[in-house]
């Protein structure tokens, strides 16, 4: 509810007293002697054509617009890749090593189990050899031993024994070149091993922190992202910054005074400024450049999404003595004004802003001057007041359920066949439904190479087996010995391998239906007819998750921040009831984030733990009009259209939300009526109505360079940070 603090009171003031006042402090008679001599024109009231030196604060600032955001950490991928999986949606919470987005791992999971294949067959077959060598070298040994013992020298048996020698020299050279090759070959499997793990980890982008997801890439599933794209961003929740129109570090370094207006509080403000290289980091990425604030809030009262005027006062002269800038002329002998007496007076400035100039001499307090600018008389007085400065919202909500997992035809082997499907497009179903039956016909063939393959394997296992246990390979090389326990293990792991692939034939081969993942709703369902056949890996339907159910809304301008409290209303199309319920900005558009992950919609999750009335949950609510139907989606990639679908379906249906809220809200300040407000270099001015007469006065206006203004019984207002005291009478 809207709360004024008192009645702001407007009065005609061309009465034949307040005129008579008018005429009285200003000098009337003096002034028209004055016009005559210097031939002006007559304006259309004589009120303002002079005006008397007074002690005023004079501003030298500016104000500028700022936003409370969340510190937030972005993360990127570590390498280039397909887009595969979200893990986690704006508003959700995460812990430290969650992973928040991954890429297609099958290309991975293929390369990494041929790798392992050829390391097991590697050291197989190594080590086979390596017996059957080792066991040569002895029994070289033993024949060489045997011969030149107590053989002549003149022993033909010589000239054999020294071809063995030659031979088992040879042998000897060949194991050390095989073993050396052997050692490369393995590093090299490992090496590449070892590189594929790293890429498929780099794969995950984990969180390093525990927090709550502020935004994610709205890439669709499939599409390839580049390495160092940011994909997703988390904040801790406590770390709060306000982001404000930039102002260079130099422009800020010459500013006297720096603070924070928020919800009418004043708040200390710190200015971050960045280096040149980040500057430029920021340039090149195409980042939009802010000016960054802390702000000193220990009893944790300001709040991610509120709105912020950051006041820099560059000068301010307090109690001066001052005139209207237009009553200060120029000439050889320096600057001079006019007194309404006839006299031309030399002054000395101090500070000049927009509207008015400092004098430090020449004049005293209460002299009059003559100004060259004319104003009608005013007809309207008010006596400032305080009250509740606010913006409101009104926008449309749409439903989304963006955690979409895709069905695909899982079964390798096997010709597959739709025989029924058992969903349509938009339909409510739980985790383990069935989404269509399916029939499976064997491929007997690969099974038999696959049984074939496995006899053998199991067959070279028994004879690795048999060679470990030899009493002949106790007596060879250590080295030797452990290599042929490990090619039984590589064996062992073979023969498991493929064990477990014909038991996944096998079972594929019975499988009869494909199943929700969780529950959720069917986005998409393929067109074919019952007994197609179906490609390997070919959609079959996608499920978008309810445990992801958001509204979404356009946020093109930057209206809707992050942490925002607003309102969603639903009007039930069967029984005509409005349902309202509270809603939270819960991620992040612009601003605290760079263009990777900048978007023109937020997303909005209901503030309590009730769920979004009418929605998937809703059991009882025409949910068809939520999901597209009737028409057609890509069959290679139905996520995207899917989802640029949900907002022609859901406005064509009339089933969107209406969104309000307020985007700034200020209580208690000074309210000031639009048309008795001046700007002069983006400077703001009133007329104030005091002692009698009328004097110009400064002040800081809230809101920046162009203060949006509310109407509060049909005046427009805007507020005042400083400047103006509430009780002061202004004119217009």
């Amino acid at each position: 509810m809207i709360k004024r603090v008192g009645k702001l009171h407007k009065i005609k003031t061309l009465s034949c007293i307040v005129l008579a006042a008018m005429m009285i402090f200003s000098g009337c008679g003096e002034q028209q002697q004055t016009r005559q001599e210097i031939e002006l024109i007559d304006p259309i009231s004589t009120a303002n054509i002079n005006e008397r030196a007074v002690r005023r604060t004079i501003y030298d600032y500016e104000v500028i617009e700022g936003n409370v955001f969340p510190v937030i950490t972005e993360y990127p991928t570590g390498v280039g890749m397909k887009a595969a999986d979200i893990g986690f949606f704006p508003g959700q919470r995460v812990n430290r090593g969650s992973v928040l987005f991954s890429g297609e791992m099958q290309d991975y999971v293929a390369q990494e189990k041929a790798l392992r294949d050829s390391i097991d067959n590697l050291v197989v077959t190594y080590a086979e050899s390596r017996r059957v060598n080792e066991l040569k070298l002895k029994d070289y040994g033993y024949f060489i031993e045997s011969r030149l013992r107590d053989c002549p020298d003149d022993s033909p048996i010589r000239i054999i024994v020294q071809k063995v020698i030659f031979e088992r020299d040879l042998l000897e050279q060949t194991m050390e070149d095989d073993e050396a090759v052997y050692e490369l070959d393995l590093q090299h499997y490992n090496d590449l091993l070892y590189r594929l793990t790293v890429n498929e980890a780099k794969r995950r982008v984990v969180s390093g922190m525990n927090g709550t997801v502020v935004a994610v890439s709205n890439a669709s599933p499939g599409a390839w992202i580049s390495e160092g794209t940011n994909v997703a961003a988390v904040t801790d929740g406590r770390s709060l910054n306000i982001l404000a129109t930039y102002r260079s570090a130099k422009t800020m370094s010459t500013a006297m005074e720096v603070y924070a207006m928020v919800d009418g509080t004043r708040y200390e403000v710190t200015y971050i400024p960045y280096s040149a290289t980040e500057i430029n980091a920021m340039k090149a990425s195409g980042r939009d450049i802010y000016s960054v604030f802390e702000i000193d809030d220990p009893d944790g009262n300001v709040k991610a999404g509120q709105k912020v005027s950051i006041v820099i006062i560059y000068d301010k002269r307090e109690d001066v003595l001052s005139v209207t800038r237009d009553a200060i002329h120029r000439d050889d002998g320096g600057y001079y004004v006019n007194r309404t007496t006839g006299d031309k007076v030399y002054i000395t400035r101090g500070l000049t802003n927009g509207m008015f100039t400092e004098i430090l001499s020449g004049l005293e307090e209460g002299d009059e001057v003559m100004i060259d600018s004319y104003s009608e008389a005013p007809e309207n007085m008010v006596a400032l007041e305080r009250g509740d400065y606010y913006l409101k919202y009104e926008g449309t909500g749409y439903l989304s359920y963006p955690d979409i997992t895709n069905i695909t035809n899982s079964v390798q082997y096997g010709t597959v066949t739709l025989t029924r499907k058992n969903v349509v497009q938009g339909q409510r179903v739980k985790r383990g439904d069935v989404i269509a039956y399916i029939s499976v016909a064997p491929n007997n063939v690969k099974l038999e190479e696959l049984a074939i393959k496995l006899v053998r394997l199991q067959e070279r296992r028994e004879l690795a087996q048999e060679a470990a246990d030899d009493p002949a390979t106790y007596y060879l090389d250590r080295n030797v010995q452990e290599q042929l326990k490990n090619a039984v293990s590589s064996l062992d792991r073979q023969i498991q391998s493929v064990m477990d692939q014909i038991a996944e034939i096998q079972a594929s081969y019975s499988i009869t239906a494909f199943y929700a993942p969780c529950d959720g709703v069917v986005g998409y369902i393929t067109d074919l007819s019952d007994g197609a056949v179906l490609k390997s890996g070919e959609l079959i339907a996608t499920v978008a998750a309810v445990s992801s159910e958001f509204l979404y809304a356009q946020n093109d301008a930057g209206t809707l921040l992050y942490g925002m409290d607003l309102v969603g209303e639903y009007s039930d199309p069967v029984s005509g009831d409005t349902v309202t319920f509270p809603l939270t900005v819960s991620s992040v558009s612009f601003g605290a984030i760079g263009p990777d992950l900048a978007s023109d919609k937020v997303y909005l999750i209901p503030s309590s733990d009730a769920p979004i009335p009418g929605g998937a949950h809703d059991m009882m609510a025409e949910f068809s009009a939520q999901i597209p139907s009737g028409q057609a989606a890509s069959v290679t990639n139905p996520w995207e259209v899917w989802l640029a679908q949900q907002e022609e379906a859901n406005a064509a249906k009339g089933q969107a939300y209406k969104v309000t809220g307020y985007t700034q809200y200020e209580t208690n300040v000074l309210l000031v009526p639009v048309k008795a407000v001046t700007y002069v270099d983006k400077q703001a001015y009133v007329t104030v109505f005091e002692n009698g007469q009328y004097i110009r006065r400064s002040f800081v206006a809230g809101g920046g360079d162009n203060p949006r203004a509310v109407t509060i019984d049909s005046v427009q207002y805007i507020w005042a940070i400083e400047g103006l005291d509430e009780g002061m009478v202004v004119v217009y």
